[in-house]
């Protein structure tokens, strides 16, 4: 055999063997036996009741802390002494409403390192604008701005509600949930008819519903001749004025979010799925809480660190925040009787980090333009991800997080993009701070829009390996 052919039989064996050099490259299901399909199954019912309820950071952190509780952990306060954090202690923390933490005080002094596992909790949604409503042909509609990439057609014909609240200048709060019971309106964006729609069909899939265009309707009464109100915008906000006290002026200082109202459901006659709105990232985010419920006394302090406004800008309750050193500062100030800045960045020096987010699994439907090779899978088990130098973990901390998955019989893959595609990471703040950190997750499809999916066995490998995680040893 000359070169030539053996050069072509090397590179077709490596094209059709790559995928199984370095991992064990098949589905997780294959792996468990009928009692741990069962509890995979029962997790993900859990997951489902869940993500129905926390669909935006603020529901997130309501039910986080309602969680918490009942597993047993208590409100966090600077004023709490070194008596009362013994190992095992379990404690919450809020920031603004919007940032969640919680964490179990390990055997080792927390100037010896602790374990976080960061998340995200806010989703790509619409938001009201200041002045939100538009009296439009006899409808009133709302215009509004997006949070994160969305595709916008997809929101289009499809049931979406208010979620959020609306502070008042007297310091009261109003909460607000339209939507999310059978027997509330809902709001819809609507779309044309394909018997109208040819002056429409140039324009390109970015442009076919533009975003100044994603105004969703939310009344269409007709104000009588003699009515009291000009518009029918003048007759909603008597009604918000009426049912829930807000006034045209309080919309100024409101947070609502506009998001799809479907039900997390399973997809396929197997089961094996589970679509929701909302999986990026809050899926990761409650696999975290659980996770750390789980948990007995670890070696190190470990944390459940979920955040805000990943998906645009940090702001005060975001990863960028000073908030999380200041509770550091606490802990080490209420554990030792005092605290140096040179105390926190020798903590943070001895400190590894799971940063957990989504990650887009092989589309069956498109694979292109994702590498097969490269690219995670539904049912493959938890993805560890690679996004490239200068972005990604030291091969050592690599190494020490292979051998904690391997250990527990965690099922994992990897997930790296080709040159030109790829998302962002939260994880650089965490390497800033002279922590080790390595991006973990789950692979979905359909990311970013109102309906993702996920396997319901990627979950349980990542309840999984973030369990394994904090009990790790030293």
């Amino acid at each position: 055999m000359n070169k030539f052919k053996q050069l072509i039989i090397i590179t077709i064996c490596s094209v059709f063997t790559t995928p199984l050099l370095g991992q064990d490259f098949s589905s997780a299901w294959l792996e468990i036996d009928q009692q741990e399909k069962t509890q995979v199954m029962e997790f993900a019912e859990e997951f489902k009741d869940f993500m129905a309820v926390a669909r935006s950071e603020l529901w997130f952190v309501r039910e986080g802390v309602e969680l918490a509780e009942a597993e047993g952990f208590q409100p966090w306060s600077p004023d709490v002494n070194s008596s009362s954090m013994q190992p095992g202690s379990r404690w919450y923390a809020i920031n603004r409403d919007r940032t969640l933490v919680l964490f179990i005080i390990g055997n080792s002094p927390i100037t010896d390192g602790i374990r976080i596992v960061n998340t995200h909790i806010d989703s790509p949604r619409l938001e009201f604008k200041t002045i939100p409503f538009r009296d439009r042909n006899g409808v009133v509609t709302i215009d509004t701005q997006v949070h994160g990439g969305i595709k916008n057609y997809q929101w289009v014909n499809i049931p979406l509600g208010i979620i959020g609240r609306v502070d008042k200048t007297d310091g009261s709060t109003v909460w607000v949930e339209i939507g999310m019971d059978a027997d509330d309106p809902i709001l819809l964006i609507t779309d044309l008819a394909p018997h109208v729609d040819d002056d429409y069909r140039d324009r390109t899939q970015r442009d076919v519903i533009a975003t100044e265009e994603l105004e969703p309707i939310i009344a269409s009464l007709p104000v009588a001749n003699d009515s009291q109100f000009d518009m029918p915008s003048d007759r909603l906000l008597a009604i918000l004025n009426d049912q829930y006290g807000i006034a045209s002026e309080d919309l100024l200082s409101a947070d609502l979010q506009i998001i799809p109202v479907t039900q997390p459901r399973d997809v396929g006659l197997d089961r094996a799925l589970v679509a929701a709105y909302g999986q990026d990232d809050r899926s990761t985010a409650y696999v975290s809480l659980r996770a750390i419920a789980d948990v007995g006394i670890p070696e190190q302090t470990v944390f459940a660190y979920a955040v805000n406004n990943e998906e645009t800008r940090s702001w005060n309750t975001g990863v960028n925040s000073e908030w999380f050193n200041t509770l550091i500062a606490e802990l080490i100030n209420s554990t030792t009787g005092s605290f140096s800045d040179l105390d926190l960045r020798r903590t943070y020096a001895q400190t590894k980090v799971l940063v957990s987010d989504t990650t887009t699994a092989l589309n069956p439907l498109f694979p292109s333009p994702q590498n097969p090779v490269l690219t995670s899978r539904l049912g493959y088990g938890l993805v560890v991800k690679e996004y490239g130098p200068g972005r990604e973990a030291n091969s050592e901390f690599f190494a020490y997080i292979r051998g904690v998955f391997d250990d527990a019989n965690i099922k994992w893959q990897t997930h790296s993009y080709d040159a030109g595609y790829g998302g962002g990471t939260i994880a650089a703040w965490f390497a800033g701070q002279n922590m080790d950190v390595i991006d973990v997750g789950i692979g979905i499809v359909s990311m970013h829009s109102p309906y993702e999916l996920s396997s319901k066995i990627d979950l349980w490998e990542l309840y999984g390996g973030f369990k394994a995680f904090y009990e790790a040893e030293l």
